[in-house]
């Protein structure tokens, strides 16, 4: 999945989501989140995923685009469910469904809210120097979504992604998703120091579309 792809949903959308203030969903997924801490149980996450996913449908967002970008973090969730001993069905599901659940929330947010709206609002409430780090972060992801490519075709060359193992596949496709996590944190700093000194002040401005 390009990330292009993404901030161009973003942008582009005209939904009602769309057309809401990024500060709202924020607290709309700050919410979901203490739901899914406070109860987790099965039915909670369960609703919470249907909600999420019938709430994607009524805004006739491309759920096609939803599930890809949900199955992403599955990834290294499953690297850490093979990775514990005697974990039955029962045990996993919860956690299964409340990072499903999590991770669509997150998701809705990005397909419907531009990126520097989202770090603009983060600003009002955390501290300026953390909310600048992760918005180059994410801004160094989009630079890096090609070096994913390279690695996952790297892997293949190197018969390292294989259905016939699954666990190893796994693992390496994790391993390869996490070097690319760090090179865009060490990319955002770089990025971040150039900024400074040509004047930077930490805060993130953005004009938000009115409903």
């Amino acid at each position: 999945m390009n990330l292009y792809h993404i901030d161009y949903l973003a942008v582009s959308g005209t939904s009602g989501l769309h057309r809401t203030p990024a500060g709202v969903k924020l607290c709309v997924l700050a919410g979901v989140i203490a739901v899914l801490l406070t109860w987790r149980t099965v039915p909670v996450a369960f609703s919470t995923l249907g909600a999420l996913w019938l709430l994607a449908a009524f805004e006739d967002l491309p759920l096609r685009t939803l599930l890809a970008l949900v199955s992403y973090p599955l990834v290294f969730l499953a690297v850490l469910l093979i990775s514990v001993q005697h974990l039955t069905v029962a045990g996993a599901l919860p956690l299964v469904l409340r990072v499903l659940a999590l991770t669509s929330a997150v998701v809705l947010l990005l397909l419907t809210t531009t990126y520097p709206a989202i770090f603009s609002a983060l600003g009002r409430v955390l501290p300026s120097g953390l909310v600048t780090a992760l918005f180059f972060t994410y801004r160094a992801l989009f630079i890096l979504s090609g070096s994913l490519d390279n690695a996952r075709t790297a892997l293949h060359l190197r018969a390292g992604l294989s259905w016939r193992h699954p666990a190893a596949t796994l693992r390496n496709l994790g391993t390869a998703l996490a070097h690319v996590l760090v090179e865009a944190i060490e990319l955002s700093q770089r990025m971040a120091e150039n900024l400074t000194v040509r004047g930077f002040d930490n805060r993130i401005y953005t004009l938000e579309r009115r409903p």
